[in-house]
């Protein structure tokens, strides 16, 4: 029932654009924030399919990231503008500068291009979410794991002055 309430009282983050005014208006106050633009239509399939996991992204990323939906039949002006021509396309800008094109309703692929801009989601507002302090730990373990790999594994290999 906690989660429940949690889901209910979480306000929606992902900004549907109304008008190109309002979409220039939006990416011009991003300021150092990206702006991830997914150009939808109400009539897709694979757009409504990766709708969930975009709002899912907007919180997750909501300190470094917009998140906003063109509906390509109500703003044909944006879709040319950014020659989009398969849904879902996705674009992402940085300081009124497109950075990047993709199209699929690939969430892996999303999440993939946003930590390639915006790095890894803040682990800490997933703590409390997370519950038993087990999850958190696995993420550590496997920086570990990483830093294990590309380090030496005994310290004494390594020169010093001493030596």
């Amino acid at each position: 029932m906690a989660s429940a309430a949690t889901n209910k009282n979480k306000p929606k983050k992902v900004i549907t654009i109304q008008s190109k005014e309002d979409f220039d208006k939006i990416v011009a106050e991003a300021g150092n924030k990206h702006v991830l633009v997914e150009f939808f239509a109400t009539w897709c399939g694979p757009c409504a399919l990766i709708g969930p996991r975009l709002e899912e992204l907007a919180h997750e990323y909501e300190d470094c990231l917009l998140i906003v939906k063109v509906d390509v039949d109500d703003h044909v002006e944006l879709a040319e503008e950014y020659d989009v021509s398969s849904m879902p396309s996705f674009l992402i800008i940085k300081n009124k500068v497109k950075l990047e094109q993709f199209v699929g309703s690939n969430g892996d692929k999303v999440q993939s291009t946003l930590q390639k801009f915006c790095g890894k989601p803040d682990d800490n507002k997933k703590a409390p979410v997370a519950g038993p302090s087990t999850q958190p730990a696995q993420k550590p373990n496997k920086l570990v794991s990483v830093l294990k790999a590309v380090t030496p594994s005994k310290a004494s290999n390594m020169p010093t002055d001493k030596q």
